[in-house]
């Protein structure tokens, strides 16, 4: 079976994690230190704050910001779960927006008057962000391209399966360094004189050594996934499919739309390749509401293999795939 997505691990990952495993130094330290320096510059921001997981990034952020329980935050309602997560576990209020023809948030729908929008650039393309005065920029798809220093905050995750990886992990980053100080005192409660919110979200030193060679990695993941995503554009380009568009698209997600999603899913896992629902479940599902446009994201929308492993062969596998739904009963 060809994987929906993959790691791209060598050689220097394991070398740099071992060397750290044999310093006996695997808590937050230096290493940790550094790879915050290098992503921030990465990323063009002043200061990066490493934690656990993209989620606490999101909900470090929200307290960052002094966003007071039951204070509505906007996210889009297609998009991964984290965003709910994060803003109901603050005690805040997802107030859920539709989202535009590009399936990222669509800007006039947030609400007058909401303070706090927390906005991802969804598959790795490039979205259009409200004006709202405390904007979380989530780049946890799109880290690497021109985003993540719009918002007060932006926010990246080093999941197994993103563009560059610590295993789990993530990072908040920001130009205000105010912000990136109550970040660092709020990642770990221990050894305090006060008592404020405080949450255990720290990365260990190996896990940013691994991420440190991601990062130096990252122009090639994302070169090699333009690469993927214009072999997979010239090859569909005539059938009845919607394909990924914008300007600068780092291709986290090769996503494409057709009414017959779940019967192309079948078909391709018949054929050893695994395409799946670029999100589970949109947020309205677990929260209430009704999103148009959303709902019909989640009903028409699968995801292609694209990751920097894929080989020549499987690529074409995955091609020849596609195309023979269409050419078969499956595609009539």
């Amino acid at each position: 079976m060809i994987p929906h997505s993959k790691p791209f691990l060598g050689e220097e990952e394991i070398k740099a994690v071992t060397r750290v495993l044999r310093s006996g130094h695997l808590a937050q330290g230096l290493e940790t230190a550094a790879f915050e320096a290098e992503c921030a510059a990465l990323v063009g921001r002043r200061y990066g704050v490493a934690v656990s997981s993209g989620t606490s990034a999101l909900q470090l952020a929200l307290s960052v910001f002094g966003i007071a329980a039951d204070e509505s935050v906007a996210i889009p309602s297609y998009a991964c779960a984290s965003l709910a997560q994060a803003v109901c576990g603050h005690r805040a209020t997802p107030v859920l927006c539709e989202i535009g023809e590009d399936y990222n948030i669509a800007p006039q729908a947030v609400p007058a008057g909401v303070r706090c929008a927390i906005v991802p650039h969804l598959f790795g393309a490039h979205a259009v962000l409200p004006e709202v005065e405390m904007l979380v920029e989530d780049i946890a798809q799109s880290i690497g391209g021109p985003t993540g220093t719009r918002g007060l905050v932006s926010v990246a995750s080093f999941y197994a399966t993103k563009l560059c990886t610590t295993g789990e992990g993530g990072m908040l980053l920001t130009d205000d360094e105010g912000l990136a100080e109550s970040a660092r005192d709020r990642r770990d409660y221990d050894n305090r004189d006060d008592f404020v919110e405080r949450f255990a979200c720290k990365m260990t030193d190996f896990q940013a050594a691994m991420g440190r060679v991601q990062l130096r990695r990252l122009p090639g993941f994302i070169a090699r996934r333009r690469e993927i995503a214009g072999a997979y554009a010239t090859a569909f380009s005539g059938l009845p499919l919607g394909l990924p568009t914008g300007k600068d698209h780092v291709y986290f997600r090769y996503v494409i739309a057709t009414p017959m999603r779940d019967g192309l899913e079948q078909h391709l896992r018949a054929c050893g390749v695994e395409g799946k629902r670029p999100v589970y479940r949109p947020a309205h599902h677990y929260l209430g509401g009704a999103f148009v446009r959303a709902e019909q994201a989640h009903e028409q929308l699968i995801s292609l293999p694209i990751y920097p492993g894929l080989l020549p062969a499987e690529l074409q596998t995955v091609i020849e795939s596609v195309r023979a739904f269409y050419d078969g009963a499956g595609g009539a």
